[in-house]
């Protein structure tokens, strides 16, 4: 019976696991509705939150608004007004038209419109994609428009994932040709009709096409656009910093009353002078609504479509595009069905239904954490209905299964392997054999001074609770790190960097655990003392260095471990705190991995027992006045020292144990006294040998 239990609640499980991933994969036009329907819900939380991005104060829209109509008549008017207006803006970065001008008209009005935008220099002309081929062009109009084409792209495979079209609605040549550049503004909406994405390139008679936006960017910042496409389309653009892997990226939307609109009207009447376009980077556009350029958002239901370039205009000055992220979304389907499967273990039943509104709630607030903060674009629909559908089938499980169950381990495996490990061993059954590979590592040994002892003042009961309360917090500051936590030996703990997994920086990720756990170190001893329990110290050692690091043990039991001569010398450097009476050493091979935003002080250079070669060590420390002013003349000291003239150094050790209370200072005066009695080789090169280990 229990076997068929857990059958079954592993088949639901899968069952459902594998219902959400296949929705989420073929993207259902039913199912797609409803995911957007919540992802829409975020902007709602955004603007509650006060949380909408601001655009950037150099863009702005010139619209043909209502009043400007008013003044000047309907719509289109002469192109002479058009070349006035475009004049005005010959300050402008760029000057980008959400219009085209396909038909011509009065000769003279578009001679005089062409030379503007020739003289300005900073005219790009918009055009639109037809569904339906309706005229033929001219290869002279073609060329015109190839020259706006991408040009750097790199093509993978056959480019069937982007859309292409079979006619394109373009600017009469004459005022093409007089153009900057060219770019078209045919945007798409989602299934349900509302306009959530901007396009990255369009095809037109085997040709790659840039938008407004991306072609604004381009000339504004003098930046070349790279592309590289396989059979699903972009699998990835740069422009600069621009980085993106789709062929569209998500509108982060502005308040529609916080952008910058002028009337065109203002523009032509002088009301708005030159001075306030210097450098701007302008949209011309329609926004009277008589002329039905008009769209539907998440944020506004009726909005003009210049708005629509003007958002992913900012989005891409401000690199603050909506991107997908797949592999979060199915990272997230699968940790909510695991979270969901765990709660669904406790007995209690309002705590399980606690957590499974937890898990909900969770990924609500993820969803808009990651939209706000990080610009990604998270469905949080699929993992949201595979919550439902899961706890639903695995309560209808429990309740025909009423029978008492037996209480077992939980997280057995994890429990004496690390959860980085546990992953890498789940994607990778090989690696569970024996042996090991070499690599790099960072070795953290903590140990609690004075165990012995401290084991004689207190019950076993006090002392498993003291450790306990000690490497509980130690731990979660190693795995926050980014560690693994190897083993406790006792009183003691052992760490490593940079395995199993690759870790950047692995060197100063054990540095700053080693400084964390001790400032962790007076908050647990307040809390002994509260309790009236002994104070402790701790010594922390951190070497860097090539081990072989994998399964070690035998067949019928491993450890994951590193073994090599650098992890004796972490152990050795642990062992060094209590001869120099400091709390944390680290190896010249750590520090030479380290930046500069920790100070580091030389201690000594030291030759551990059984070895020949020497190697410097150093206490790592924050970055503070007094440190630097107590290393300054701690260097000082130590030069003398090394020059064999022990009385001096001896004053100047002395000196800094008194002003700074320093425990190290004290240990080299004591070393000077010791030499002055009894002065060392003539041969002797500074270096301190251990006698022991």
């Amino acid at each position: 019976m229990k076997n068929n239990k857990i059958l079954i609640r592993c088949l639901c499980l899968a069952l459902v696991g594998v219902i959400t991933f296949w929705f989420y994969y073929r993207q259902i036009d039913v199912v797609q509705k409803f995911s957007l329907l919540t992802e829409d819900i975020k902007y709602l939380v955004r603007s509650g939150l006060g949380k909408v991005p601001e655009a950037d104060p150099s863009t702005m829209i010139v619209a043909i608004d209502e009043h400007s109509v008013n003044e000047l008549g309907r719509w289109p008017w002469d192109r002479k007004v058009m070349a006035e207006l475009i004049g005005k803006l010959s300050g402008a970065s760029i000057v980008c038209l959400d219009i085209v001008f396909s038909e011509p008209t009065n000769p003279a009005s578009d001679r005089l419109l062409a030379k503007v935008f020739a003289d300005n220099g900073n005219v790009i002309t918009g055009f639109f994609f037809r569904p339906t081929a309706s005229q033929k062009m001219s290869a002279g109009q073609l060329d015109i428009l190839h020259d706006s084409a991408y040009s750097n792209f790199t093509l993978l495979d056959e480019v069937a994932g982007v859309k292409e079209f079979p006619a394109a609605e373009l600017n009469i040549p004459e005022i093409d040709q007089a153009a900057l550049a060219h770019a078209f503004f045919s945007t798409e909406p989602d299934l349900d009709g509302l306009y959530r994405r901007y396009p990255l390139v369009f095809t037109y008679r085997g040709y790659l096409y840039p938008p407004l936006a991306i072609q604004m960017v381009r000339f504004h910042r003098n930046r070349q656009a790279a592309l590289t496409l396989d059979r699903d389309g972009i699998c990835n653009f740069e422009m600069g910093e621009i980085r993106l892997q789709e062929n569209y990226f998500g509108l982060n939307f502005y308040d529609p009353a916080q952008s910058t609109m002028i009337s065109a009207v203002d523009v032509l009447r002088g009301k708005v002078g030159p001075e306030r376009f210097k450098d701007a980077l302008v949209l011309i556009g329609i926004t009277e609504s008589g002329v039905f350029d008009l769209r539907p958002t998440p944020v506004d239901p009726v909005i003009p479509g210049v708005w629509i370039h003007y958002t992913a205009l900012n989005n891409l000055l401000n690199n603050e595009m909506l991107h997908g992220a797949p592999g979060l979304d199915y990272l997230l389907i699968a940790l909510a069905l695991a979270f969901i499967f765990l709660a669904s273990r406790i007995r209690l039943f309002t705590l399980r239904f606690l957590c499974y509104f937890g898990v909900l709630g969770a990924i609500l607030v993820l969803a808009n954490y990651l939209h706000i903060v990080h610009n990604l674009w998270v469905h949080e629909f699929y993992p949201l209905a595979g919550v439902f559908l899961l706890a639903a089938s695995l309560e209808a499980t429990a309740f025909f299964f009423t029978e008492r169950r037996a209480s077992t381990l939980k997280k057995a495996f994890s429990s004496y392997v690390s959860p980085a490990l546990v992953g890498e061993i789940m994607a990778n059954p090989d690696h569970l054999v024996l042996g090991g590979t070499e690599r790099e590592i960072s070795i953290l040994f903590s140990d609690i001074r004075g165990f012995t002892s401290l084991s004689e003042q207190v019950t076993p009961g006090q002392l498993v609770e003291m450790l306990t309360a000690v490497h509980n917090p130690m731990t979660n500051i190693i795995l926050k790190n980014m560690g693994l936590l190897d083993k406790y030996i006792g009183d003691a703990m052992m760490a490593l960097f940079n395995a199993p997994l690759d870790l950047e920086n692995h060197a100063g990720c054990a540095v700053r655990s080693a400084l964390e756990m001790l400032d962790q170190l007076h908050e647990i001893n307040r809390s002994f003392a509260d309790q009236g329990l002994p104070e402790i110290d701790v010594g922390v050692g951190v070497n860097t260095g090539k081990c072989i690091v994998g399964n070690m043990g035998s067949k019928v039991r491993f450890d994951y471990t590193a073994i090599g001569d650098a992890v004796n010398l972490a152990s050795r450097l642990e062992g060094l705190c209590k001869t120099y009476h400091c709390r944390v050493i680290i190896s010249e091979f750590t520090a030479n991995c380290l930046d500069e935003e920790l100070l580091l002080r030389r201690l000594d250079r030291v030759r551990v027992k059984g070895k020949q070669e020497s190697v410097a060590i150093f206490e790592p420390m924050r970055r503070n006045e007094k440190n630097e002013v107590l290393c300054r003349h701690f260097v000082n000291a130590m030069d003398l020292y090394s020059a064999g003239n022990f009385a001096e150094a001896k004053a100047a050790f002395t000196q800094l144990e008194t002003e700074y209370n320093d425990p190290v200072s004290s240990v080299f005066s004591g070393r000077c006294r010791d030499f002055q009695q009894a002065p060392p080789e003539v041969d002797w090169d500074g270096v301190h040998t251990l006698t022991d280990k």
